[in-house]
This record gives structure tokens, sequence and C-alpha cells, in this order.
């Protein structure tokens, strides 16, 4: 009975330290909402260290920048309009240097994170980049992606934020 008892506080504490890394880490970030519900809804976080924490982090950045980049292809193809057309060309060139620098930055996380932070800044800048083309004079327009476009941001910041903590 004692080594029941013994085994079931070890494991309690296990899960504590687990759920304290991810509250740890996200009320550290600049976006703890998004990192708390991210983290939680991914049952591999319970388990994860930190530099699992910012794979994972990555991971759905790269879910969401591919869900953007089919978004952006299909609204392309349904546009006849000439500068909504060459805002989602440009998008979706952009999206496509994305979608291969985020798995870059995730086979970098734990053996180069300065390298894994270099490649999610990149995707940072080309989700960013994308959002301002619709707001360029004087064809000013609203962005069609704008809320995918700040999560891709935001996902992957949250990501290099972690990294960054590591040293």
């Amino acid at each position: 009975m004692t080594r029941i008892v013994l085994l079931f506080v070890l494991f309690s504490l296990n899960y504590h330290s687990h759920a304290d890394l991810i509250a740890d880490t996200c009320k550290k970030s600049e976006y703890p909402d998004l990192c708390n519900s991210t983290l939680r809804s991914d049952p591999r976080s319970a388990k994860a260290d930190a530099t699992g924490l910012a794979r994972i982090m990555l991971e759905a950045a790269l879910i969401k920048a591919s869900t953007t980049f089919d978004q952006v292809k299909k609204l392309l193809s349904k546009t006849t309009e000439p500068v909504l057309k060459q805002c989602l060309i440009d998008c979706t060139e952009l999206y496509g240097l994305i979608v291969k620098e985020i798995p870059k930055a995730i086979q970098n996380v734990g053996s180069d994170n300065n390298e894994a932070i270099h490649q999610g800044d990149s995707a940072i800048t080309n989700a960013d980049t994308c959002e301002g083309i619709f707001s360029d004079e004087p064809n000013k327009r609203k962005s069609p992606i704008t809320a995918n476009n700040i999560a891709v941001q935001h996902l992957v910041a949250i990501a290099e934020h972690i990294l960054a903590s590591l040293g």
C-alpha cells in the first residue's frame, strides 16, 4: 500500500511539473492565451520539455501556414480582379517560402536553436509582408487572410521565445 501511495505521489509530481512548465512558459510569452491553448490542445505537451514545447508550437505554426497557403491558392483561383489577383500571387509565393522555412526550423530545434530562430524570423517576415501587400497604396484593400497571417506570426514568435529562453 505504501508503494502505491508513493507511486501516485511521484506520478502527480511529474504531471504537476509538466503542467507548471506549460504555465511558466506561456506566462512569459507575448501571447500567453494562444500559447496555453495551443500547447494544452496537443497531448504531447504534457510530457514535453521546453525543447519539445518549441517544436510543438512550430508544428502548430506549420499547420496554420499550410492551411493559409491552401486558402490563398483557392482565393487566387476564384479571383478575377487584377489588383487582388496580384496580391494573392505575391502571398502564394511568400507562403510557399513559409511552408519550406518552418520545417527547417523544426528540424533545427534542439540542435541549432539560433538557426531555428533565424528560420522562424523569415517565416514571420514573409507572413507580415503578405499582410502588408494588401495595404500598399494606391490600391489599398482589406486582406482576406489577416487573421491567418497574424496567427502564423504569433505561433512562430512563441516558439522563438521558448527557443531563446533555452540559451
